[in-house]
């Protein structure tokens, strides 16, 4: 424990953290890591199929059981541990990912969950800190819950193990400190590459490494966002087959931070800050475009487009194909413009001098590249470093003194990304840190919600993580 701003609070392992906090002040030069992605991996996880990396996987839903099933089957790796709250989920996860029954023990503590490992059996369990300690080479948290997730990311590099995050809430909330403490344990915290923000990191980086400058960077958007939207009209409006809603049994308020638009503010947050990006000095622009038609928008205004600034972080809200990840880049040299322009499958503008580049989707099983980066060659495919955006709260109705902030997904907030100093100089409130928050004063449709309008939950993990990264960064 670590007496913190007067107060006793949960922070297992931060005394060695503050000791070592000139030391490590300096973290890794990450700019080239994305091009370590093209290094061929599959002959060295080949090389360990007699001795797997053996992962731990928290919150097997959609993403989680879908990326179980191919670790599974992947050479030179499985997954050992499977946590979820509800136990059959875990246990079901692995059944359909074809491991036997009687090869599953049921294990709730740390101590059991180390004998079933020990013994080659894999382990089936209801609490996350448990799969988080347990003695494996990576653990992938993708329970999508802020609290729990910083609590999981905590307690794994405090035991020594890889972390891969695929709850993007966490690293737009803490993951500079997380980046930081895993650097002073000295093993490797990561983005996953399943999903957008590292993708977008990547093609970032992947322009930079041959010398073009990057413009704007950011991801398609799969829907036209409702910002009011409850949990109810989720599900409906994304029209999932009843077949899917039976068989995975998606989380409803999940699903509604997609269509609020909370969850691409929230991954937008962590490319941003693992990139050192703001937005534009206008904030998001978000053009109504398709995928070839955001290069017309997301370029300079002198040169046709919007942005009165570049090196920015962006969207794009659909109206035909839109890109998983993309990057618009300029090119400075007056052959390579040419070149450029010249190639019938780049899309170019102003004579070559601007072009955009995209991916056009991700999968939870591409998360085993950053399984394998990790847990291979100690090196992250993205890692956030800084804050230089939040994601903020906006009302989705009129709120009264008295009331309790549900959170991402729900009937109260939604999320929006913000420039950090804008965030700070208005003292807006982290969105995650909203949960369980009381209102102590009206709050208008829309507008932002700030310290003074609520009187938030202090006694959680999350907001002793947050309020240690405010004093250390």
């Amino acid at each position: 424990m670590l007496w913190h701003r007067s107060r006793r609070i949960w922070c297992p392992g931060v005394t060695a953290l503050l000791v070592n906090y000139h030391v490590c002040d300096k973290i890794f030069n990450y700019q080239v890591r994305q091009y370590l992605l093209r290094m061929n991996v599959m002959p060295d996880l080949e090389a360990r199929v007699g001795d797997p990396l053996s992962v731990a996987l928290i919150g097997p839903g959609v993403y989680g059981s879908h990326l179980a099933y191919q670790i599974e089957e992947t050479p030179g790796v499985e997954p050992t541990v499977l946590a979820d709250l509800e136990l059959e989920k875990a246990t079901e996860t692995f059944r359909t990912a074809g491991v036997p029954d009687d090869a599953v023990t049921v294990e709730d503590t740390a101590d059991g969950a180390a004998e079933a490992l020990a013994a080659g059996r894999r382990v089936a369990t209801t609490d996350g800190v448990v799969a988080a300690g347990a003695p494996v080479d990576v653990v992938i948290e993708t329970t999508g819950d802020a609290h729990a997730a910083a609590v999981h990311a905590w307690e794994a590099i405090d035991a020594g193990n890889d972390v891969v995050m695929v709850s993007v809430e966490v690293d737009a909330t803490i993951g500079p400190l997380l980046a930081r403490f895993a650097e002073q344990r000295g093993v490797t915290y990561s983005m996953a590459y399943g999903d957008e923000p590292a993708q977008v990191v990547e093609l970032c980086d992947w322009a930079r490494t041959q010398g073009l400058e990057v413009v704007a960077a950011g991801q398609g958007t799969e829907l036209t966002f409702k910002p009011h939207a409850t949990h109810e009209d989720s599900l409906q409006r994304y029209d999932l087959p009843e077949s899917f809603i039976e068989n995975s049994k998606p989380d409803a308020r999940m699903y509604n931070t997609f269509l609020d638009g909370t969850k691409v503010a929230v991954e937008l947050c962590a490319a941003a800050n693992a990139l050192g990006f703001p937005p534009d000095t206008d904030g998001i622009h978000m053009p109504e475009t398709d995928r070839d038609g955001l290069l017309e928008t997301l370029r300079p205004v002198e040169d046709g487009g919007v942005l009165d600034r570049t090196g920015v972080i962006d969207s794009v809200t659909p109206t035909g194909d839109n890109p998983s990840a993309f990057v618009v880049t300029e090119a400075t040299n007056d052959a390579t413009q040419a070149y450029l322009s010249q190639r019938y499958n780049i899309n170019t503008s102003n004579d070559g001098k601007y072009q955009v580049f995209h991916r056009p989707y991700h999968l939870p099983q591409e998360t085993m590249v950053s399984v394998a980066m990790a847990g291979l060659h100690d090196r992250p495919t993205g890692t956030v470093t800084e804050q230089t955006t939040e994601v903020v709260a906006a009302a989705k109705r009129d709120l009264e003194p008295g009331e309790t902030i549900v959170g991402g997904g729900g009937d109260t907030i939604y999320g929006r990304l913000q420039d950090a100093d804008v965030a700070a100089e208005a003292d807006l409130v982290p969105f995650e840190l909203l949960a369980g928050a009381e209102l102590e004063r009206p709050v208008s449709t829309d507008q932002p919600i700030s310290t003074a309008d609520v009187s938030l939950r202090t006694d959680t993990p999350l907001y002793h993580l947050r309020e240690l990264q405010n004093s250390l960064l």
